[in-house]
């Protein structure tokens, strides 16, 4: 299929997009990424079949219509990320799969805000953003769960490690407005462990100023390391070196640091909202903690690190999870069904919605073995920004 993905700058950088892209385009597919992140590292172009081009998006390419960016090779259909990717996309004509990754509002409260009607789907990433996109008026019929994916070939057990010391190692990663604050809290409950807090910006950050003072109101500015922005190359080897993660945000953001843990066969503690909800298995692969309540945070964090049973037992699970359910390859499979039914104007009824749930993915008893799943991953190499 030929394929144009459109994101927009008010989705969130770690929504994962990028990789989505790659991963439709080692499908086979011809993927035309318009983006305002055009570096990217996901964007790669597989060895093989397939392709991937990426297009810088300008104002321009909004105000005069997305149509003008791909006019020497004119898509199929759209995917847009984010509500404003969601208008443009609406005034192509093409059919249309919007998407709202957690943490964007699908709608604004603006008259004009698109509505899924006619050749169109919309795909919510875990079953709380399902329902809540039902209440906002989003029918039923064309109403699709395809959930985050994680590249469980970059991300596994084996590989290098970020060096540590004796002291149990616990890792935040993401949006330092997001989540942080409790994990610093938590580890003044947590004697002896260590917090590293990966996210936020180079240079000042406000965010990380005010975590900086919380750490130091609750006497473990010694013990808490900032690390800033974290490269994509360095996340495989941070997530390695921890006991723990901790994901322990106050509502629903994007999961990707969770699903990269468990790829790596790390237990996580998160709270137990959104996407995380659906991604962590509760007493399987970590613990679920209710949102806000630090003390509930420290006991089970002190409950992974206290028993290396349980510890490797979680992390096993995650990792044989993270390969069964979110491994890109197969997302990109759901997201080709959603695609190919609107293409093919299959009728969108409520007993056909649905048909990309993660729970309809093969068990993970009947999938590859989770270590043999990284062999024979294809080579790829990184695809050059245009415009």
């Amino acid at each position: 299929m030929r394929i144009a993905i459109v994101r927009t700058p008010e989705v969130p950088e770690d929504c994962g997009t990028g990789l989505v892209a790659a991963a439709l385009a080692a499908a086979g597919h011809r993927i035309r990424v318009v983006t305002d992140l055009p570096d990217d590292p996901a964007l790669v172009r597989p060895d093989g079949a397939g392709d991937l081009r990426v297009d810088t998006l300008t104002p321009a390419t909004l105000t005069d219509g997305l149509a003008s960016a791909w006019a020497d090779d004119p898509p199929e259909l759209v995917h847009a990320v984010g509500p404003a990717a969601a208008r443009a996309a609406g005034t192509t004509g093409l059919p249309v799969v919007l998407s709202y990754p957690a943490g964007v509002p699908a709608r604004s409260g603006a008259d004009d805000d698109p509505l899924p009607v006619g050749r169109a789907r919309v795909l919510a990433a875990s079953e709380d953003q399902h329902t809540a996109l039902l209440r906002l008026g989003v029918p039923r019929a064309v109403l699709r769960t395809v959930p985050a994916c994680v590249d469980t070939d970059v991300f596994t057990p084996e590989g290098p490690a970020l060096r540590r010391d004796e002291h149990p190692r616990i890792v935040t990663l993401g949006s330092l407005a997001d989540g942080a604050g409790a994990a610093i809290r938590a580890l003044a409950r947590v004697p002896g462990a260590e917090l590293l807090v990966g996210g936020g910006a180079t240079g000042d950050d406000a965010d990380r100023a005010r975590l900086f003072a919380v750490a130091e109101s609750v006497g473990v500015a010694g013990r808490v390391r900032f690390l800033g922005p974290v490269g994509a190359a360095t996340v495989p080897r941070l997530l390695r070196s921890a006991d723990v993660v901790v994901a322990a945000p106050g509502h629903d953001v994007p999961v990707a640091p969770a699903l990269q843990a468990m790829a790596c066969s790390r237990p996580v503690v998160a709270s137990g909202v959104g996407g995380l909800r659906d991604a962590v298995v509760d007493g399987v692969t970590g613990l679920h903690v209710r949102p806000g309540r630090v003390d509930d945070l420290a006991v089970a964090v002190r409950e992974i690190l206290a028993d290396d049973g349980l510890r490797t037992g979680f992390g096993i699970a995650g990792r044989d999870r993270a390969v069964s359910r979110f491994d890109r390859s197969r997302i990109a499979d759901a997201l080709t069904g959603v695609y190919t039914e609107l293409l093919e104007g299959r009728a969108a009824t409520p007993e056909t919605a649905g048909d990309a749930d993660p729970a309809d993915l093969p068990d993970a008893a009947e999938s590859e073995d989770p270590v043999e799943a990284g062999a024979g991953a294809e080579r790829q190499e990184p695809v050059g920004a245009t415009g």
